[in-house]
């Protein structure tokens, strides 16, 4: 019976779902590992390289976040209930927080690279 349930779920908004948190997640280990290279004094080519993969890992979580969005609201419109409009909401939160934090990099980058 157990299995019967499971099939029922939709597979597309769980990798969905599941992508974008990786996506998070690999952008908030770059940044720590920005922070303590930062501290420990990395070298400025792998500051650079961190940078550059944080701005390629963001864009790949914006991208997860706005097929979340669309899904959750055909999702919310198809079936009526509200949970769909807060998980909306959270994936409209990591789209802005990937869209700052990229621009932020991308001017970091734009700054070190002045200084060459």
């Amino acid at each position: 019976m157990e299995l019967y349930y499971q099939s029922k779920k939709k597979i597309l908004p769980i990798l969905v779902n599941r992508t974008a948190v990786f996506f998070f997640l690999i952008c908030l280990f770059t940044l720590f590992l920005y922070a303590a290279g930062t501290v420990q004094g990395f070298i400025d080519s792998t500051q650079i390289s961190l940078l550059s993969f944080y701005v390629v890992a963001g864009i790949f979580l914006v991208i997860a976040s706005i097929s979340g969005i669309v899904i959750n609201f055909s999702r919310l419109f198809r079936n009526k209930r509200i949970r769909y409009l807060f998980r909306a909401g959270i994936y409209l939160f990591l789209v802005l927080f990937a869209l700052i934090t990229v621009l932020v990099v991308l001017a970091i980058i734009a700054i070190s690279a002045g200084n060459s």
